[in-house]
């Protein structure tokens, strides 16, 4: 099986803070085929500017995204949750009364095993139990997470992404909010970027490079109606240097309708203290559901910050590789969160995932 990489918390109230999340329309397609899912992000005009700048007037996309993120625009770049579009989604789900609404919507199981990729799985150690776990960039989990940048309107932001498994071998799974605003009228995100084992620690912060988007595909009832639990969306990565992100680097696996109390281990990019956005961060808990009215969404104790949004929940974790079972989507509060929510990876996650296996 061929396996590639996927691209992507905020608000208090009654209901818990809430994160962000991006569109999915359809691109043309030849006469009697049907439409592929997802939109080019593509490059703001300043992005163009940038890789025309660097690379000469025939710069691709590709190179005029990778220009635009210096590292000073990597530094400034804010949390998503910090934009007006994402702070409007999570007023209208909460004005909404989705969150007292819902009902899991449990099907078929569907268990897609993780890809080491051409750098292979190192020889078991122990689980580290810290909350930084400090990784080697080579490490499966430090390279198959990565920090996303891309623009909207407002500005530029930040999120967390990790790459999954599949037929292409391209897909980095994010939360919704890290594509598009949600709900009607919203704007897909541009000059869309990963980059895996992002370690400002690093003399080269961007071990593997930067990876851009050809398309970005958010489940359709986050861009709906900033629908909380879908907020998840896939990014199709383009290749680099003829390469496949999971061929690559590897991809996590992915699991779905397991159940609603699992052992989970989050990961991250936290951005506001006590952290820093500048490594990745994890978190362990046993997952349950948010509350007995919404069941469609859990929770985990966990004190990761804005700017984790996102970021990976891994099943049966190993050290290494694990199950992708749910993406950093909300906290409880901005200052000194105690809970991390995630949608429930029900028929939601396993159409997502059917739709761009094989993109």
């Amino acid at each position: 099986m061929r396996v590639l990489p996927k691209r992507a918390n905020w608000a208090t109230s009654a209901a818990v803070a809430l994160v962000l999340a991006a569109p999915a329309l359809a691109l043309s397609q030849p006469a009697g085929a049907a439409p592929a899912p997802g939109l080019d992000p593509g490059a703001t005009a300043e992005a163009w500017a940038a890789g025309r700048a660097a690379y000469g007037p025939g710069a691709s996309e590709h190179q005029a995204i990778e220009a635009y993120w210096t590292p000073e625009r990597m530094r400034a770049a804010q949390p998503v949750e910090e934009s007006p579009a994402y702070r409007q989604a999570v007023k209208r789900y909460v004005d909404s009364g989705q969150a007292n609404r819902q009902a899991v919507d449990r099907g078929a199981r569907l268990t897609i095993p993780p890809a080491a990729g051409e750098l292979g799985t190192p020889e078991r150690g122990p689980v580290p139990a810290a909350l930084n776990p400090n990784f080697a960039s080579n490490h499966p989990t430090a390279r198959t997470s990565g920090k996303v940048f891309f623009t909207l309107p407002t500005g530029n932001f930040v999120c967390s992404g990790t790459v999954v498994n599949s037929e292409g071998q391209d897909t980095v799974w994010t939360a919704g909010h890290c594509t598009h605003p949600g709900g009607p009228g919203g704007a897909l995100a541009t000059n869309w970027a990963f980059v895996p084992a992002f370690d400002d620690d690093l003399a080269n912060p961007r071990p593997f490079g930067t990876w851009t988007a050809s398309r970005l595909v958010p489940a359709p009832g986050w861009t709906a109606s900033s629908n909380f639990a879908e907020d998840m969306a896939v990014a199709i990565m383009n290749t680099l240097n003829g390469q496949h992100i999971v061929a690559r680097l590897g991809g996590q696996g992915l699991d779905v309708n397991r159940g609603l109390n699992v052992p989970i281990n989050a990961f991250g990019y936290p951005q506001e203290a006590p952290f820093d956005g500048g490594n990745l961060l994890r978190c362990s808990g046993n997952s349950q559901p948010e509350s007995a009215g919404a069941t469609q969404t859990i929770r985990i104790p966990c004190d990761m910050t804005r700017g984790s949004s996102g970021g990976g929940w891994l099943l049966n974790w190993d050290g290494n590789f694990g199950f992708l079972y749910g993406v950093n989507s909300r906290i409880d509060r901005i200052v000194n969160p105690t809970i991390m929510i995630s949608p429930f990876f029900d028929n939601t996650a396993l159409n997502l995932y059917n739709q761009t296996r094989n993109l």
